[in-house]
């Protein structure tokens, strides 16, 4: 073996250098080990002339020589070779390690070979403590220190010792170091290994020996070759074997050998299997064997062979029987649990208040024991028992058993003082005419009632719905009579009805031409201070006195909403009638402006302009004086003309959604099978503007319906009947159809509008494309509470939509119909479309 931590070889040469031919090294083997240590050096390189320093203080001059190390230590070699002129020095440190005698251990083991079965001698070198044999034929391990063992079977063993010596612990494991071969091997048979006792068997002995020995494992024995044994009773037999080969005696022990059944296995009887605890079962066994053992399922046993077992708590048990005969033992289950149900407390109040009789569904002619957690008990099954106190309880109930266990049931009870007679109502505020549920809360049935709203009105319902017509502070009182007498509860001030109020407003001037400028003052009196300015063309204010210019012509809906106490609020409209300036210097025109997109449209620039720009609303501008432009994406667009002269100078003539393209998905109604709430949703043109666009649906025989709010009644319509995108209408269809639209090319000259009153309307928006509510319903956006859409699709009305933080999310389709709750009256401005 090379030595390990090899230095540099010091070589030198007349020329300084050494050819690779040259080059001297060493190994020692072993080089490691226990004194007296004999290593074997072997040089490898030329022959030459060599002087060895062993590191010990002696030397050799022979070129591969032999050293015994006599003390334990770590040597370091050193070899010199000389060859002509060529001198060197290999220095290996810690070449050879020399143990400590005092550490040494081994074993060796006499005889290591011969046939089966082999025994073996072992015997330790040294002084080792804690020793563990390890034979390797599976057999148990031993802590004898020389142990003697026999290897049964033919094969090559090997062993390990496991040792400990001056605190450091170790293994020696000699591979195939037992060789056990092929010898005269001897074993026996039973005729009858299985059966159904008695059984009488023959033992057959395969093999040759001298002497037998037979133990049959029920405490008898034979020394015949093969002889043949009875076993009257059922059970596992373990059967041995000791015989001699040359005077060594050998043993073979099968343990659980011979397996005899009953004839007859045991079995178990049991009852009654369902109950209330306190449950006694009685258990018989079948079939009797040597030894057995109930379980009945809850940690308790028996041996007897009629058992009653008492099962105190709720559960499934799985009864089963354990038996046995001479080692052979089997478990048996029972083919159905037994099921126990926890007894339950039962209660019915008494004639007096805080008064209980109890009672219980355990079992009849048991013992019962009542503890009511307030100082008092009971005995028997239907105690009654009167509270004194208010508190929670925990009312328990023990009840013993005729076989000797106890059932335990608890229940809570909470115990309160007699309630007081009380009512309460809600809303509580709200705006006058104010509507209210009453709700009576009474310690009893009383013999009658009497409520008082303070406002010269009774009522002897125990829950009314009473409204408050005028505004005002309202003291409610109520008075229940009782076979002992009178109670009454009165609430000074209870509900409060807020005015609303009543807005009004000036505007001048009414009416004029565009460009106009028109002066709004509110004149509402005795309210917040809080309003909200609507203008009709998409503006808004806030203040008290507010001027707004109107830039193009048209009638626009005016409307003033003022808030007042309980943040009540009523509403007034007005129309301002803008006329178009019929002076005016230059103006534009555009032709076709109502279409499917993409929609091209010739515009036509007049009058004397020195400069103009014209802004399609799109994005897109020109200098053109009579531009052709195509609008691809659908939408409404409000172009702006940008003139200029050296008269009049420079003005900006605008057109609020003068141009419309509507994407060819909306120029189409589409009817699901059934009923359909549909709208259209921009103005048709004249002539399809009417209910016969729906001649060619066929509706199964059912009228097309309206709702006309003012009258709170359903209209059918006629083919002459006018449809609007601010109208909708129930159709029914058996199929599913498709319903063209034919949009107008002009349009409507002014803003769409349409009145609305206070409760639920059935209405639509114009416009092209899916919006929000909010933006939908913009004109009369704090005057509505809910709208609710309905799914064709499904057949059933969609989630409504609150007004309020979510509705700005609620996208509507301008091709269907809404019902809409308005809070009050208003007029809804819809888009010029």
């Amino acid at each position: 073996m090379i030595c390990a931590d090899e230095l540099e070889e010091n070589i030198t040469t007349d020329n300084g250098n050494l050819s690779a031919e040259w080059v001297v090294d060493f190994t020692a083997s072993p080089f490691e080990g226990y004194p007296p240590l004999c290593v074997q050096f072997t040089v490898s390189g030329p022959d030459g002339e060599y002087a060895w320093d062993f590191g010990d203080g002696t030397g050799s001059n022979a070129k591969n020589p032999v050293h015994c190390y006599k003390q334990k230590g770590s040597y370091w070699v050193k070899l010199k070779y000389y060859y002509g002129s060529v001198a060197g020095e290999v220095t290996k440190p810690d070449c050879v390690k020399v143990g400590d005698p005092e550490m040494y251990v081994d074993y060796y083991a006499e005889p290591s070979s011969g046939p089966a079965p082999l025994t073996t001698q072992f015997t330790v070198i040294g002084n080792p403590v804690n020793i563990i044999w390890h034979f390797g034929d599976g057999s148990d391990d031993t802590t004898e220190l020389n142990p003697r063992h026999q290897f049964r079977e033919p094969g090559n063993y090997s062993p390990t010792l496991t040792y400990c010596i001056s605190g450091s612990c170790n293994k020696i494991s000699k591979f195939n170091y037992i060789e056990v071969g092929l010898g005269n091997e001897v074993d026996f048979i039973a005729e009858r290994q299985n059966g159904t006792a008695p059984v009488c068997t023959r033992f057959i002995v395969r093999g040759e020996a001298e002497t037998f020995k037979w133990d049959f494992g029920d405490g008898t024995s034979s020394f015949e070759k093969s002889p043949v044994h009875c076993y009257p009773e059922p059970g596992l037999y373990t059967v041995s074997l000791t015989y001699t080969v040359d005077g060594a005696p050998y043993t073979i022990r099968k343990d659980r050998f011979l397996r005899y059944l009953p004839a007859w296995a045991p079995d178990f009887t049991y009852g009654p299997i369902v109950g209330i605890a306190p449950l006694c079962v009685g258990y018989d066994i079948v079939n009797p064997s040597q030894s057995w053992e109930f379980h009945f399922g809850d940690n308790s046993t028996s041996a007897s062979a009629q058992a009653t077992h008492c099962y105190g708590r709720s559960g499934n048990y799985f009864p089963s029987l354990t038996y046995c005969y001479n080692d052979l033992c089997d478990k048996v289950e029972g083919k159905e649990p037994v099921i126990v149900h926890q007894p339950r407390i039962l209660l019915a109040e008494g004639s007096v208040p805080n008064e209980y009789k109890f009672s219980t569904d355990a079992p009849e002619g048991l013992r019962y024991s009542w503890d009511f957690d307030d100082g008092a008990r009971a005995e028997g099954p239907s105690p009654t028992h009167r509270f004194e106190t208010e508190g929670t309880f925990r009312v328990s109930l023990v009840v013993t058993g005729s076989c000797g266990c106890n059932a335990i049931a608890t229940k809570e009870l909470k115990i309160k003082p007699k309630e007081k007679l009380d009512f309460t109502a809600t809303p509580l505020t709200g705006c006058a005419p104010h509507c209210v549920q009453f709700n009576e809360k009474s310690p009893e049935i009383p013999l009658s009632r009497l409520w008082e709203f303070g406002d010269g009105e009774t009522s002897e319902e125990k829950n009314p719905f009473h409204c408050f017509r005028f505004p005002g502070s309202y003291t409610i009182s109520l008075a229940d009579t009782f076979p002992n007498g009178t109670e009454k509860e009165v609430k000074e001030n209870y509900i409060t009805a807020h005015a609303v109020p009543k807005p009004s407003f000036t505007m001048f001037p009414p009416h004029g031409d565009a460009p106009l400028k028109v002066k709004f003052t509110d004149t509402t009196i005795d309210y917040s201070e809080k309003r909200y300015w609507s203008f009709g063309d998409g503006a808004s204010g806030s203040e008290k006195t507010v001027e707004h210019r109107f830039d193009e012509p048209g009638d626009y809906n005016v409307t003033l909403t003022v808030w007042g106490a309980g943040d009540c609020y009523g509403t007034k409209s007005q129309v301002v009638h803008v006329l178009k300036k019929e002076d005016s210097p230059y103006d534009f025109s555009g032709l076709p402006r109502r279409g499917s997109a993409p929609l091209c449209t010739s515009f036509k620039v007049t009058g004397q302009i020195q400069q103009s720009e014209l802004d399609f609303g799109d994005g897109q501008k020109t200098s053109e004086r009579n531009p052709f432009h195509c609008y691809d994406t659908p939408g409404i667009y409000s172009p702006v003309l940008h003139a200029c002269d050296s008269v009049t100078g420079c003005e900006d003539i605008k057109k609020p959604a003068y141009i419309v393209a509507v994407s060819p998905y909306y120029l189409n109604i589409t009817l699901f099978q059934g009923w359909n709430l549909v709208s259209v949703p921009v103005t048709p043109e004249p002539g399809s503007d009417t209910m016969d666009i729906l001649s060619m649906v066929d509706t199964a025989g059912h009228s097309i319906f309206s709702w006309n709010s003012s009258s709170g009644s359903w209209t059918r319509l006629a083919r002459t009947d006018k449809i609007s995108p601010l109208s909708a209408f129930f159709v029914y269809s058996p199929d599913m159809v498709q319903v063209p639209v034919r949009i107008s090319g002009q349009g409507p000259l002014y803003n769409l509008s349409r009145e609305l009153d206070a409760g639920w309307n059935l209405v639509s928006f114009a416009d092209v494309m899916m919006v929000s509510a909010d933006e939908a319903f913009r004109s009369i956006e704090g005057l509505w509470s809910y709208i609710i859409g309905y799914d064709a699709e499904k057949q059933r009305y969609a989630v409504p939509v609150t007004n309020g933080a979510y509705s700005r999310d609620a996208l509507l389709d301008p091709r269907q119909g809404y019902w809409i709750f308005m809070n009050g009256t208003a007029r809804m401005v819809g888009k010029q479309l």
